[in-house]
Protein backbone atom coordinates (compact mmCIF):
# COMPACT_ATOMS: atom_id res chain seq x y z
CA UNK A 1 0.00 0.00 0.00
CA UNK A 2 1.61 3.26 -1.11
CA UNK A 3 1.13 6.20 1.47
CA UNK A 4 -1.19 7.76 -1.26
CA UNK A 5 -3.51 4.64 -0.66
CA UNK A 6 -2.91 4.79 2.87
CA UNK A 7 -4.21 8.09 3.36
CA UNK A 8 -7.23 7.70 1.26
CA UNK A 9 -8.32 4.63 3.34
CA UNK A 10 -7.45 6.34 6.35
CA UNK A 11 -9.75 9.53 4.91
CA UNK A 12 -12.42 7.03 3.34
CA UNK A 13 -12.96 5.37 7.19
CA UNK A 14 -12.52 9.37 9.01
CA UNK A 15 -13.57 11.90 6.85
CA UNK A 16 -12.55 14.51 9.52
CA UNK A 17 -8.90 13.33 9.78
CA UNK A 18 -6.44 15.59 8.43
CA UNK A 19 -3.35 14.10 7.06
CA UNK A 20 -0.13 15.94 5.93
CA UNK A 21 2.90 14.99 3.55
CA UNK A 22 5.75 12.92 4.37
CA UNK A 23 8.30 14.85 6.37
CA UNK A 24 11.11 16.21 4.32
CA UNK A 25 13.00 18.09 6.85
CA UNK A 26 16.28 18.48 6.21
CA UNK A 27 19.42 17.52 8.01
CA UNK A 28 22.38 18.18 8.93
CA UNK A 29 25.63 16.02 10.56
CA UNK A 30 27.66 18.02 13.00
CA UNK A 31 30.69 17.58 15.39
CA UNK A 32 29.66 17.57 18.76
CA UNK A 33 31.91 20.12 20.15
CA UNK A 34 30.47 22.43 17.46
CA UNK A 35 27.25 21.88 18.36
CA UNK A 36 26.60 24.67 20.79
CA UNK A 37 27.67 27.39 18.16
CA UNK A 38 25.31 25.73 15.45
CA UNK A 39 22.37 25.69 17.71
CA UNK A 40 22.78 29.28 18.79
CA UNK A 41 23.36 30.13 15.09
CA UNK A 42 20.21 28.51 14.08
CA UNK A 43 18.17 30.05 16.99
CA UNK A 44 19.82 33.90 16.75
CA UNK A 45 20.35 34.39 13.16
CA UNK A 46 17.78 31.31 11.53
CA UNK A 47 15.07 31.70 13.60
CA UNK A 48 15.22 28.40 14.78
CA UNK A 49 13.19 29.15 18.08
CA UNK A 50 11.82 25.49 19.52
CA UNK A 51 13.64 22.24 19.94
CA UNK A 52 11.07 19.90 19.16
CA UNK A 53 12.69 17.20 20.39
CA UNK A 54 15.83 14.86 20.71
CA UNK A 55 16.38 11.72 20.69
CA UNK A 56 19.39 9.11 20.45
CA UNK A 57 19.90 6.03 17.58
CA UNK A 58 22.01 3.17 18.69
CA UNK A 59 24.37 2.40 16.32
CA UNK A 60 26.44 -0.71 17.94
CA UNK A 61 27.70 -1.89 14.13
CA UNK A 62 29.77 1.28 14.06
CA UNK A 63 30.35 2.41 17.33
CA UNK A 64 28.01 5.50 17.30
CA UNK A 65 25.39 6.99 19.22
CA UNK A 66 23.71 9.33 17.22
CA UNK A 67 21.85 12.30 18.93
CA UNK A 68 19.48 14.11 17.39
CA UNK A 69 17.82 17.61 17.38
CA UNK A 70 14.85 18.20 15.64
CA UNK A 71 14.45 21.98 15.35
CA UNK A 72 11.65 24.09 14.37
CA UNK A 73 11.43 27.89 12.92
CA UNK A 74 8.23 29.34 13.55
CA UNK A 75 8.36 32.64 11.71
CA UNK A 76 9.60 30.60 8.72
CA UNK A 77 7.30 27.96 9.09
CA UNK A 78 10.33 24.93 8.64
CA UNK A 79 11.90 22.41 10.33
CA UNK A 80 15.54 20.93 10.60
CA UNK A 81 17.38 18.19 11.73
CA UNK A 82 20.58 18.59 13.44
CA UNK A 83 22.74 15.27 14.22
CA UNK A 84 25.93 14.49 16.36
CA UNK A 85 27.85 11.29 16.34
CA UNK A 86 29.10 10.31 19.48
CA UNK A 87 31.58 6.99 19.93
CA UNK A 88 29.04 4.41 21.57
CA UNK A 89 31.61 3.82 24.94
CA UNK A 90 32.00 7.01 26.53
CA UNK A 91 29.21 9.26 24.74
CA UNK A 92 29.33 12.64 25.91
CA UNK A 93 28.06 15.97 24.88
CA UNK A 94 27.33 19.74 26.19
CA UNK A 95 23.86 20.04 27.62
CA UNK A 96 22.06 22.73 24.82
CA UNK A 97 19.41 23.18 27.80
CA UNK A 98 20.25 26.61 28.28
CA UNK A 99 19.41 27.47 24.46
CA UNK A 100 16.49 25.90 24.41
CA UNK A 101 14.48 24.91 27.52
CA UNK A 102 12.83 22.28 26.12
CA UNK A 103 16.35 20.09 25.81
CA UNK A 104 16.10 19.60 29.72
CA UNK A 105 13.73 17.09 29.83
CA UNK A 106 14.91 15.14 26.78
CA UNK A 107 19.05 15.17 27.84
CA UNK A 108 17.55 13.34 30.59
CA UNK A 109 15.93 10.57 28.80
CA UNK A 110 18.35 10.15 26.64
CA UNK A 111 21.00 9.98 29.52
CA UNK A 112 19.36 7.26 31.26
CA UNK A 113 18.04 5.26 28.06
CA UNK A 114 21.39 5.69 26.38
CA UNK A 115 23.84 6.35 28.29
CA UNK A 116 25.03 9.72 26.86
CA UNK A 117 26.55 11.76 29.31
CA UNK A 118 25.35 15.70 28.56
CA UNK A 119 27.92 18.02 30.58
CA UNK A 120 26.88 21.04 32.82
CA UNK A 121 23.44 19.49 32.67
CA UNK A 122 21.46 21.01 35.46
CA UNK A 123 19.63 18.47 36.73
CA UNK A 124 21.18 15.21 35.70
CA UNK A 125 19.12 12.83 38.01
CA UNK A 126 17.14 9.87 36.62
CA UNK A 127 13.64 10.71 35.09
CA UNK A 128 11.73 7.59 34.18
CA UNK A 129 13.43 4.16 35.52
CA UNK A 130 14.89 2.94 39.20
CA UNK A 131 17.47 4.33 41.03
CA UNK A 132 18.94 0.24 41.03
CA UNK A 133 18.53 -0.49 37.26
CA UNK A 134 21.73 -0.68 36.21
CA UNK A 135 22.60 -0.52 32.24
CA UNK A 136 20.63 1.73 29.45
CA UNK A 137 17.27 0.07 28.05
CA UNK A 138 17.46 1.58 24.70
CA UNK A 139 20.80 0.18 23.54
CA UNK A 140 21.16 -3.03 21.26
CA UNK A 141 22.67 -5.03 23.63
CA UNK A 142 20.98 -4.21 26.76
CA UNK A 143 20.02 -7.13 28.85
CA UNK A 144 18.03 -7.81 32.45
CA UNK A 145 17.53 -10.85 34.11
CA UNK A 146 13.81 -10.22 33.59
CA UNK A 147 13.37 -9.58 30.12
CA UNK A 148 12.25 -12.00 27.48
CA UNK A 149 13.91 -12.07 24.92
CA UNK A 150 11.79 -11.91 21.42
CA UNK A 151 13.04 -14.68 18.55
CA UNK A 152 15.00 -13.22 15.68
CA UNK A 153 13.07 -11.93 13.25
CA UNK A 154 14.98 -13.14 9.53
Amino acid sequence: MSDAQLIEALRARFPDAAARPVDSAPSVVVEGAELRKHLVYLRDALSFDFLVFLTAIDRPAEKKLEVVYRLFSYANRRALMVRVLLPREGARVDTVSDIYRTAEWHEREAAEMFGIVFDNHPDPRKLLLPDDLEGHPLLKDFTHPNMRRLPEVS
